[in-house]
């Protein structure tokens, strides 16, 4: 992917920036039980050339497991290095509004290109409560909203009709991370909607590429840069041939590393192998692989 590509953010018909290309989720890597800085920017530097640009704060990155100040964190370092050479989309989820809040305040503080915000995910949503939710944000939020639809996460279902009412309702709400594998979704979305579009599951990612998404917000590149680097700009250039032939050059570790419950413990335990992060080390709920598990990581490469 070419430098110009990457910053490339074309303007919508409602005047909002579209943010594309891919823009993987970041791992947050660990030492001793601390953000590990030093690994974080070896990541960054192993992604740059290749990439549109990060996520920050998605479940790659154990949000879930970080503290607010951590997570606060590692938003400026992420920013920091990234120096605005890079797109910069910043996670606030929280079912606390308030902690979304202060996580908004620093994404507006490093000028991020987006938020994103996934539905709570303890309470049974309804569609009346997720737009007073989403509206709720829309208040205080820097800039423009990218829904992450992620049913398994937040147990909650969203049809492509849900999805066009919160839109509509909320107009920040502008892009969307389609984690729901349903093949056809983003194909509706792009037909039904407005919205920015990105493929947000590796398991179905050619399947969502191949139906128009926008931008893909994925672990592919944090294992295979180069790789992503060439679906998208066979993509860009209207091969799906030599994109789909390229893709599939990753397909085995698809299979081996990234389709069980595992995948962040496969993405730390490569770039440990590789020398990017100093450290394979997760944080609890999480747990280190078994040396067969860490074999088979390896061999899939």
């Amino acid at each position: 992917m070419s430098t110009t590509d990457t910053r490339t953010r074309p303007r919508g018909d409602a005047g909002q920036a579209r943010v594309t290309g891919f823009l993987p989720p970041i791992v947050t890597p660990m030492q001793d039980g601390e953000i590990d800085y030093p690994s974080l920017d070896r990541e960054l530097d192993y992604l740059a050339e290749n990439v549109s640009g990060y996520l920050v704060g998605g479940s790659v990155g154990e949000v879930a497991s970080l503290t607010i100040d951590e997570r606060q964190a590692l938003i400026h370092a992420v920013a920091k290095h990234a120096a605005g050479e890079r797109t910069l989309v910043v996670s606030i989820s929280d079912n606390c509004l308030e902690t979304s809040r202060r996580l908004a305040n620093v994404a507006g503080e490093v000028e991020a290109d987006l938020v994103m915000v996934s539905c709570p995910n303890y309470f049974t949503n309804g569609l009346d409560m997720l737009i007073a939710y989403f509206a709720a944000l829309s208040d205080f939020v820097p800039t423009d909203i990218c829904l992450y639809d992620n049913p398994i996460a937040s147990h909650t279902e969203l049809t492509v009709q849900d999805i066009a009412a919160i839109h509509e309702a909320v107009p920040r709400v502008s892009h969307i991370k389609v984690t729901d594998t349903a093949i056809e979704k983003v194909a509706s979305l792009k037909e039904a909607t407005d919205l920015v579009v990105y493929a947000g599951d590796d398991a179905v990612l050619w399947h969502q590429l191949a139906r128009g998404a926008d931008g893909a917000m994925v672990a592919l590149p944090m294992i295979y840069p180069e790789l992503a680097s060439s679906i998208w700009d066979a993509l860009e250039a209207g091969d799906e041939a030599a994109a789909f032939e390229a893709y599939s050059g990753a397909t085995r570790f698809f299979h081996i590393g990234l389709g069980a419950s595992d995948y962040v413990v496969a993405l730390k335990t490569v770039l440990h192998e590789r020398g990017v992060i100093a450290s394979p080390e997760v944080r609890l709920p999480l747990l280190s692989p078994s040396e067969r598990r860490r074999k088979e990581f390896v061999s899939a490469l």
